[in-house]
């Protein structure tokens, strides 16, 4: 009796544990662009998160990366591919740039995989409506997730809204889970941004239920408070705390990037609030 009491016990603590939810601190926005690479890495040790994420890893040469992981050894769980050199988001959907399309899809390979890095946000682009954009978009896609399966990658497209990127071509989350279907490749995903779909208009009820209807198309999320993009224990036009729940109950098991701007420098409330999730 004893013993299955402590069997029982055990597997009781291991369904607890599966039903945590994972963080990952984006390096980009959570500390002063000031630090450096290394910095950053030990005050997000210091913090107690074993993950990250980084919109833009090219800023730190890969000589770097390897030095600052080396010291503080850290998951990295998603990164996206580099800017154009005007500060283009992304070619994916734009034309007559395959190209450059392929070059910033290559480039963000070779960082993905010097870093240990599975997971790939490839973006879109913001050039301006055309015709036959979506069949575009698709082939370049399709063309992407060849180069990616062959690496061990997963490509992410995520829905953006207005006031980040204006004119971003993937900036209604309905369509972008349908070109996911689409594309029809088993290594592309959704990026399931809370923030982007709270400013777009979605009420937490209508985010829950894009995220129960989707959820085999959704490989990593991401959160911020609205309207500022702050942490995510302020008030603001979420309710994170009936989210985190949901996405325990679902049995996410994905990582949830911390892709918010702190509004001060003590970071001890949100940890705590993010403990019991």
């Amino acid at each position: 009796q004893h013993y299955f009491i402590q069997s029982n016990l055990r597997c009781a603590k291991t369904f607890e544990m599966a039903r945590k939810l994972k963080f990952a601190c984006n390096i980009g926005t959570m500390f002063a662009k000031s630090l450096s690479l290394k910095g950053r890495l030990e005050a997000v040790k210091n913090q107690g998160f074993a993950s990250i994420e980084v919109a833009f890893p090219y800023t730190w040469s890969l000589d770097e990366w390897r030095d600052g992981l080396s010291h503080h050894p850290l998951d990295v769980v998603l990164i996206n591919t580099p800017l154009g050199p005007e500060g283009q988001p992304g070619f994916s959907a734009c034309q007559n740039k395959e190209a450059e399309f392929i070059a910033g899809v290559e480039r963000g390979v070779e960082y993905c995989k010097a870093l240990g890095c599975s997971m790939l946000h490839v973006m879109a682009g913001n050039e301006g409506r055309y015709e036959g954009q979506d069949e575009v978009f698709i082939r370049q896609m399709k063309r992407a997730a060849d180069v990616l399966k062959r690496n061990g990658i997963c490509g992410l497209i995520e829905t953006i809204s207005e006031g980040v990127i204006p004119g971003y071509y993937l900036n209604d989350p309905y369509k972008t889970l349908e070109l996911v279907r689409d594309i029809g490749c088993d290594n592309i995903f959704f990026q399931f941004d809370v923030f982007h779909l709270n400013m777009l208009g979605m009420s937490d009820d209508q985010v829950i239920s894009l995220f129960d209807s989707n959820l085999p198309f959704i490989k990593h999320i991401q959160v911020a408070q609205t309207p500022g993009r702050n942490q995510v224990d302020v008030a603001g036009g979420v309710d994170y705390s009936k989210i985190f729940h949901h996405f325990i109950s679902r049995n996410y098991n994905g990582y949830i990037g911390l892709e918010y701007t702190p509004t001060n420098e003590s970071t001890n409330d949100t940890v705590q609030f993010l403990s019991k999730f």
